[in-house]
């Protein structure tokens, strides 16, 4: 069977579970556009490329799951910086699939091409830059298994108009994702998981796991040795879905919560232990109750300075775990 590197990108997108798009389309991605116009996905026409950054993200902040976006090379990849970055600093699985020059033309300033790649390494946790069709076929579902795995955030796949052209010889009754395929006699891999980061995504995971398994006893001596916790929860508690397990801890402990901004909403509003959101934009009473705290439990937070102030003086008398 013989799929173009674009079939091959929306096919593996439909195996992914992706229902809708948000894009625009232009020059360097419109063999993506002709490959969708085959596809059960439905597509959302956004009149700005970072309008599409943001339909993903509602998208991805409502299913929990990573999101699409589509953009072309130049002008459409620049566009969606500023979704991709908020994406990356709130934890959005976002995976933005932008168009390229051909790679003929890499490095000579062509029309409409900027280095993507370079743009947004700082920006996301992972990008690719796809130099041949068959890489495709790990790179999809590895760009998935990084935007929502750990703490999830944006990845960038950027393929140049040539290499979504490109042919590539899939076996025939063969799913795509699973076995092996050639393309010209050169034999590449077709499952998922066998990228290095999946490979380290899954042993970190492991080793949290097990570490976390031996300090419980300690942190629950600690939490009986305190008169003044308190839980900091972050957005973490609701992308895990242990809203359930905070409030029990909470409850168990009798220990008030303090919220962040993306934590709002893993707690409930109206539960007496509820101090509301911590920080700049909290309430002053939260912010009197930490400074006074002996013990803080952070749960799914990255220290914000918006949340906690000077790092120094955040929690002065507190022991941080």
């Amino acid at each position: 069977m013989l799929l173009t590197g674009a079939d091959i990108v929306i096919r593996l997108l439909e195996q992914q579970g992706i229902e809708v798009i948000s894009g625009i389309p232009g020059g360097a991605n419109l063999p993506l556009y002709h490959a969708l116009a085959k596809s059960r996905i439905r597509h959302i026409l956004a009149r700005h490329e970072q309008g599409a950054g943001f339909i993903a993200h509602g998208m991805a902040r409502s299913t929990g799951r990573p999101a699409v976006c589509f953009a072309t090379s130049g002008p459409g990849a620049t566009n969606l910086l500023t979704a991709i970055a908020d994406a990356k600093l709130d934890s959005v699985p976002l995976v933005a699939i932008t168009g390229q020059v051909s790679t003929s033309l890499l490095g000579t300033d062509a029309f409409q091409e900027v280095d993507t790649y370079l743009m947004t390494l700082p920006i996301t946790k992972h990008n690719f830059l796809v130099k041949n069709a068959a890489d495709l076929l790990s790179i999809i579902p590895q760009a998935f298994s990084i935007a929502g795995s750990g703490r999830q955030g944006p990845v960038v796949i950027d393929i140049p108009k040539d290499v979504q052209l490109q042919e590539v010889e899939v076996g025939q009754g063969e799913a795509l994702g699973t076995g092996t395929g050639t393309r010209k006699g050169t034999a590449f891999s077709l499952c998922r998981g066998e990228g290095p980061d999946e490979q380290a995504n899954g042993t970190d995971g492991l080793r949290g796991w097990h570490e976390g398994q031996t300090q419980a006893p300690i942190i629950a001596e600690m939490i009986n040795g305190s008169e003044r916790p308190v839980i900091y929860a972050g957005g973490g508690v609701s992308v895990s879905g242990c809203h359930h397990d905070l409030s029990r801890l909470a409850h168990l402990n009798s220990i008030p919560v303090a919220l962040t901004l993306m934590g709002l909403g893993s707690f409930p509003p109206d539960d007496p232990l509820c101090l509301g959101m911590l920080g700049m934009h909290g309430a002053p009473y939260t912010n009197i109750i930490l400074e006074e705290s002996d013990l803080l439990l952070a749960l799914g937070v990255r220290f914000d300075d918006r949340a906690i102030g000077r790092a120094a003086a955040f929690c002065p008398d507190a022991r941080i775990v």
